[in-house]
């Protein structure tokens, strides 16, 4: 990193590994995505909830929620990782969204779709929390 910026070598290194990321992501949601229906259509062969048992129907719930959660969350990650990698075509990778400073290379590397630096983060999740009431 020279004057803040990422030199080609490590920039081309961050593409591939947010390619490679995308790739895996898109296939999670699919996969969760294909499991969630599945289980729909389980039910939906056996009548729906008639003739299963209680248990089996509050299983399936909690199962179909628990994937729509962590697809959800996938897909906010896949997000991140569009963003960062449209912010590399425009030339503005690395650089906080929020004060505009260069994100350290280590964060970087370690999660390469952040779009803040490590004190606009912390400020980011506090504001964030406050308008979730939490």
């Amino acid at each position: 990193m020279e004057n803040g910026r990422l030199d080609e070598a490590k920039l081309a290194e961050l593409r591939r590994v947010l390619e490679a990321r995308r790739v895996d992501l898109r296939g999670e949601v699919s996969r969760m995505a294909a499991e969630v229906q599945d289980l729909g259509v389980d039910q939906g062969m056996e009548g729906g909830t008639v003739g299963n048992h209680l248990a089996d129907d509050g299983s399936n719930v909690m199962e179909v929620e628990r994937l729509g959660t962590i697809s959800g969350d996938l897909q906010e990650i896949l997000a991140q990782v569009d963003s960062a990698l449209e912010r590399m075509d425009e030339g503005t990778y690395g650089s906080c969204l929020r004060c505009g400073k260069p994100i350290g290379e280590e964060r970087l590397e370690a999660f390469p779709y952040v779009a803040f630096d490590i004190e606009c983060q912390q400020i980011v999740e506090r504001e964030n929390a406050l308008r979730s009431g939490g």
